[in-house]
């Protein structure tokens, strides 16, 4: 079923609005955030926060039919309302194939796709791109390649200051308005380049000098969540935490580490209450003004309703709502919304 929750009132528990926690209640009406006295059910003990939107979801392998409810759902327990999966371009069909899993896909988190394109290797023909933003997509990214092994590149085809297959996809991703961004850029010169093909996004930079350039440029820079967590295997690549320090970060992703970016923003905060408010934008309210989405990522009037359900004690996800309809609940979350509310259905995936 894909009903929305009939509308209601969320009294008792602590609400992030207007980037701090207030003792208030929320209205749900017909997928949105609404005002008016309605039946109310009680999440005294409770966090309600906007839901998480993931700009940058890390697959083992593109998703299918099959696989894609039970990934929904594993999003969905994390507090993910929406969500973009990277899909490494390919020349089997792999990602328009995932392309109508997820047109065909109703209720649950919104999920899209996010084309992953190798600049080193043969890529989508202005032609596919076409079909596959037809199909829904409306996010990309190159794998980042440095500077000099391009270079060597236009030596050998004799192009201008781009390959020219690499030009022509920018082009023709800027002609269907797909946002697109670079990925590991090695440093300064690299993200200069790519910027200068189009690609708006800074993600997962490897550098200082690469985050400070798209700085420079007004670039919105995305890093991983899960350098935040504790034993967390940082490589040679700049943490998040300095970049954060230094002003350069935007917003956090989960890449590869699906589930962490809940846990990365407590982290983030200190465990602190009244600092949460601030990491959470980074996985909320900041990222949805990234890819252009006005209509989530906050808690106000009008907005679609997507909520993360936090147990103030135990600071676990125990219910997420996507636009109105109940994804995920669990333990006491769930228990309240069965006694109060026993016709209200889960939505199906």
């Amino acid at each position: 079923m894909t009903s929305f929750l009939p509308p209601m009132r969320l009294t008792g528990a602590r609400i992030l609005r207007g980037g701090v926690f207030q003792r208030r209640s929320l209205a749900v009406v017909r997928g949105r955030i609404s005002k008016g006295p309605l039946p109310a059910l009680d999440l005294t003990g409770y966090l309600v926060l906007p839901g998480i939107v993931d700009l940058h979801v890390g697959l083992p392998a593109n998703p299918t039919k099959a696989t894609l409810p039970r990934l929904a759902s594993h999003l969905a327990a994390a507090g993910v309302t929406s969500g973009w999966l990277a899909m490494p371009h390919d020349r089997a069909g792999g990602v328009e194939q995932a392309l109508g899993a997820l047109a065909a896909r109703r209720g649950g988190i919104g999920l899209r796709a996010k084309l992953v394109i190798a600049p080193d290797a043969p890529g989508p023909t202005p032609e596919a791109l076409r079909a596959m933003e037809a199909q829904g997509l409306d996010s990309a990214v190159f794998l980042s390649v440095p500077r000099k092994a391009l270079t060597h590149r236009m030596r050998d085809t004799g192009t201008g200051l781009f390959p020219r297959d690499l030009c022509r996809m920018a082009e023709t991703l800027d002609e269907l308005g797909i946002t697109y961004g670079s990925y590991g850029d090695a440093d300064a010169e690299t993200r200069e380049y790519y910027r200068m093909l189009g690609a708006q996004l800074a993600e997962l930079p490897r550098t200082r000098a690469a985050a400070a350039t798209a700085r420079a440029m007004n670039d919105p820079v995305l890093a991983p969540a899960g350098d935040l967590l504790p034993g967390a295997a940082l490589g040679d690549a700049i943490t998040t935490t300095r970049l954060l320090a230094e002003g350069l970060c935007d917003a956090l992703v989960s890449a590869h580490g699906q589930g962490q970016l809940s846990e990365a923003a407590w982290s983030l905060a200190g465990g602190s209450l009244s600092r949460l408010p601030a990491a959470w934008d980074l996985i909320s309210r900041r990222p949805a003004e990234i890819i252009g989405l006005t209509d989530r990522g906050v808690l106000e009037e009008g907005k679609r309703a997507d909520l993360a359900i936090i147990n103030a004690e135990t600071r676990t996800i125990e219910a997420t709502i996507a636009k109105g309809r109940l994804v995920f609940a669990t333990g006491e979350a769930a228990r309240r919304f069965r006694r109060e509310a026993a016709l209200w259905p889960m939505a199906a995936e």
